[in-house]
């Protein structure tokens, strides 16, 4: 089976990763709409406490990202696609139940008197309390959480510190008080969907292919869903 060059080259296949900053200029785009918000918040998210120390692993979401892009780059590039096209599935998902359905959340008043509370106001000040359901910082840690588990050659101390870091990030949107419990499970939900579309598609494309495989319009086509 011919292969491209972004099956190939690792190098070339990180080049694909431009295309997450590319689709957040939709994200940037919906942000400045003025459109109705709506709140989703319930009894429980209001007894979840702020707790400012999660503000760092809030902070290392995309720095988590990229590690483990790189490494699925370098050590699977059958799983890198596939996540990688996945991922950007989700995030269009999520900017479209933007721009139909607008939510919001409140946010606790933080005096700057650490360097803690300075890291708070930073990403406060530099993220409108809107675009919240589904959250993409759940989406796409959880996104990075299924794929390592899929992949082979990850031993268990990095699984096991890719689950870590992905919980620590999920929690962090709720304890910085970025997203309530709903923006979390609709932004898992749209990952499970993502993946189950794509299963779906993969098999009927298999099925396709040898229910014909003399047939030159049949012919076997790579998995990158």
């Amino acid at each position: 089976m011919r292969t491209t060059v972004f099956q190939r080259s690792p190098w070339a296949a990180l080049s694909l990763l431009l295309s997450v900053p590319l689709l957040s200029l939709i994200y940037v785009y919906v942000n400045r709409l003025d459109l109705p918000a709506y709140s989703l918040e319930t009894d429980l998210d209001r007894q979840i406490p702020f707790v400012k120390i999660f503000v760092l692993p809030y902070l290392g979401w995309f720095a988590f990202l990229l590690a483990g892009f790189v490494y699925l780059a370098f050590k699977n590039r059958a799983i890198y696609l596939r996540t990688l096209l996945r991922f950007n599935a989700g995030l269009l998902v999520c900017y479209a139940v933007y721009l139909g359905y607008q939510t919001t959340v409140a946010r606790p008043e933080v005096a700057d008197v650490s360097w803690l509370d300075h890291l708070v106001l930073l990403v406060y000040n530099g993220d409108e309390p809107v675009n919240c359901f589904p959250s993409t910082h759940v989406l796409t840690s959880y996104c990075l959480l299924r794929a390592f588990r899929e992949t082979p050659g990850a031993g268990r101390p990095i699984r096991l510190a890719v689950t870590g870091m992905s919980v620590l990030i999920i929690l962090s949107t709720l304890f910085v008080k970025q997203h309530v419990l709903l923006d979390a499970v609709g932004a898992i939900a749209v990952v499970e969907g993502v993946y189950f579309a794509a299963d779906r598609l993969a098999a009927l494309r298999a099925k396709r292919n040898a229910a014909s495989p003399g047939d030159p319009a049949f012919r076997p086509m790579p998995d990158s869903l």
